[in-house]
């Protein structure tokens, strides 16, 4: 019966948290309580409390949870360190796009990211802070370290900017997926991803 009582433990766990990020997407976040997450589920607020001590408490699990699940999806895209490029490393994204947009939930995750978060807010302080903590294997350190083996393979000019060519590869990525989510992008994902990707690899190749 105890395995029993855990395993329900944890599919309630699992309900509050798709719940809770439902209505994130919809009410926003600070406009969430925990009273609309429990009235969503037909459960009462104290049981809502006995999972998740606080909203923010809450809300860092579902972050936590969501980005390892990406997490996990991006290291099997990802190819061995040894044959890192910046090519294999723009797939790895393109593919990683594909994979958000055929995911209703992973869509839902990644809108409430992109357009609800007040990043700036005290609230968000441990979320930040966790992020950066596992950030070593996010796509910005990982497009730096590619385009630097390119150049040590001699398949990229020496004084390109890594660190530049990075951060414009990150944010156009989420400048389009952003866009496709909120069914602004008037044009195909992941073919303009691929167009934009061809573009900077071109701009600096040797």
């Amino acid at each position: 019966m105890p395995r029993k009582t855990k395993i329900e433990a944890e599919k309630t766990r699992e309900r509050i948290l798709s719940s809770a990020l439902t209505l994130f997407v919809k009410k926003g976040y600070e406009r969430t309580t925990f009273n609309d997450i429990a009235a969503r589920l037909k459960m009462t607020k104290g049981a809502v409390y006995w999972h998740f001590a606080s909203k923010d408490a809450l809300f860092v699990s579902l972050v936590r949870e969501m980005l390892d699940k990406f997490s996990r999806q991006t290291h099997e895209l990802m190819p061995k360190e040894e044959d890192l490029t910046f090519p294999a490393v723009a797939d790895m994204m393109v593919a990683t796009a594909s994979r958000i947009m055929e995911d209703s939930v992973g869509k839902s995750f990644f809108m409430l990211m992109f357009t609800q978060m007040k990043w700036g807010d005290a609230s968000m302080a441990k979320v930040r802070e966790e992020i950066l903590a596992n950030s070593k294997e996010s796509p910005y350190p990982t497009f730096i370290r590619a385009i630097e083996n390119d150049k040590a393979a001699g398949r990229v000019k020496k004084d390109a900017n890594a660190v530049a060519v990075a951060a414009a590869s990150v944010s156009v990525w989420d400048g389009l997926v952003r866009a496709a989510i909120d069914r602004m992008l008037e044009c195909d994902l992941l073919e303009t991803l691929r167009m934009v990707y061809a573009s900077y690899w071109n701009s600096i190749k040797a």
